[in-house]
């Protein structure tokens, strides 16, 4: 049997171990799955009393499911540019959708710079027009998202399947190297209307109320006071989510097949909670069945129904197995700097709002965060909120906003009870943190409106 060079060099002892195995490592694949508007509660694996998602299941399965996770956004633009770029949004004058991220690094860059083919596929929402190179980005594949949008919502296998399509072939196209794609799909942010081939798959489903929590009660009464069908809309929303998870298997089958399964690092995460407000409004929008389980709020607010959101990674020998992690309190700011840890792609922690969170993603401690965690909208005048450990607080930044709310997620994970004048002190620190962090952003910003949240 013939030795490799350098293998023959650790024998004859003219290469110490210790470099020949950082030397000859291989950086993992990289795969972002992204749901957009799926709650807490919509998988099967996070609880969903009615949810087909076996695909998608597996991942938690052979991988770990977080369910500390929190977003950096109340709609789509915030919540991609602090996993894109690990800075709070809020940080940036220019709204970013609009502006872009400026000066800002962002992962895709780093880690192109590091060796990465680097692709996206799906939903943009993040500046400026997606053309090759933008953020580091080598294949952006925008193009088929140009397609009439009639002919992917008649697609019988979900309307996310042609993206999916364009990211396995990008992985095909680059399975000999390291690589790293977004694949951010559209299910089951507004409008969700399955095609009926889909849909048939859920005949004969009746909603029972009582399998769900009592803010999903205020749902189901919206839809059904506003003459709508609850059980015609769950049968329609679940067709959706089940599309993501035929995808999600097509996919991961695929990665199989290639043999890159024990190098690929798989991640699904949703960019925000599911919308608890538009159901009721009539027509398509009696579909937003989604289900934040028994937290506060969803889309659009910065409670942890909008914030806690699914967080699942798997890769094999290196991520335990079957195992759940209720303790890490873990953010999209973190994905950053804990994949360039991963990937040996070197940057200045403190030029970020994120941490390395890669010894809770490999099992090998809980991630006890160092600094807050912070959300605000980039109105001047809107709350901001301050997660530190167990406890949030929300900090009104107008006057006649009412009184600061402090909550203690670990007991009251619903934040239901306003536990401010029974912790003043923790209420008091709190505030001064968020106030401060208030006052060092900008304050003067671009007026525009999240078309696409």
């Amino acid at each position: 049997m013939k030795l490799s060079l350098t293998l023959l060099f650790i024998v004859c002892g003219l290469l110490p171990v210790r470099m020949t195995l950082a030397a000859e490592s291989v950086k993992p694949n990289i795969v972002f799955l992204l749901a957009d508007d799926l709650g807490a509660a919509d998988l099967h694996c996070y609880g969903h009393p009615y949810s087909r998602t076996p695909n998608i299941d597996s991942l938690a399965r052979d991988g770990t499911r977080f369910t500390q996770f929190q977003a950096t956004g109340a709609t789509c633009c915030p919540a991609r540019t602090g996993l894109m770029t690990s800075w709070f949004p809020a940080k940036f004058p220019t709204y970013p959708a609009n502006g872009g991220f400026a000066e800002r690094v962002t992962i895709t860059e780093l880690l192109n710079k590091n060796g990465y083919a680097t692709g996206h596929f799906g939903k943009w929402h993040i500046g400026p027009d997606p053309i090759p190179d933008t953020y580091g980005i080598d294949v952006i594949g925008m193009l088929n998202e140009q397609r009439n949008v009639k002919e992917k919502r008649l697609d019988d296998r979900g309307r996310d399947a042609h993206i999916y399509d364009d990211a396995i072939q990008f992985i095909e196209q680059h399975k000999d190297r390291p690589f790293y794609v977004n694949v951010w799909g559209h299910i089951p942010h507004h409008a969700v209307d399955p095609v009926d081939s889909l849909v048939q798959r859920w005949s004969g489903l009746k909603v029972k109320d009582s399998d769900f929590s009592p803010q999903m009660q205020v749902k189901f009464n919206a839809v059904r006071n506003g003459g709508g069908n609850v059980d015609d809309a769950m049968r329609r929303f679940l067709a959706d989510v089940e599309s993501l998870d035929d995808s999600v298997g097509r996919l991961l089958k695929r990665i199989d097949e290639l043999g890159l399964r024990e190098n690929t690092i798989v991640v699904f995460n949703s960019d925000q909670g599911a919308d608890m407000t538009k159901a009721g409004q009539g027509g398509l929008r009696d579909h937003l069945m989604g289900y934040n389980g028994p937290m506060r709020g969803g889309k659009h607010t910065m409670w942890q129904g909008g914030q806690c959101v699914p967080w699942i990674v798997r890769w094999p020998g290196h991520v335990p197995a079957d195992r759940v992690d209720s303790q890490s309190v873990i953010s999209g700011v973190d994905w950053l700097p804990t994949l360039c840890a991963i990937a040996g792609a070197r940057i200045n922690i403190a030029d970020f709002d994120g941490e390395d969170a890669s010894a809770a993603w490999l099992g090998k401690s809980v991630h006890v965060r160092s600094k807050p965690l912070f959300w605000k909208t980039s109105s001047p005048g809107s709350d901001a909120f301050i997660r530190e450990g167990q406890w949030k607080l929300r900090l009104p930044t107008r006057k006649n906003a009412g009184e600061k709310e402090l909550y203690d997620l670990a007991a009251d994970p619903a934040e239901s009870t306003n536990i401010a004048a029974q912790h003043p002190k923790i209420a008091n620190q709190l505030s001064a943190k968020a106030a401060a962090w208030v006052t060092a952003l900008p304050h003067k910003y671009e007026k525009t409106k999240d078309k696409q949240d």
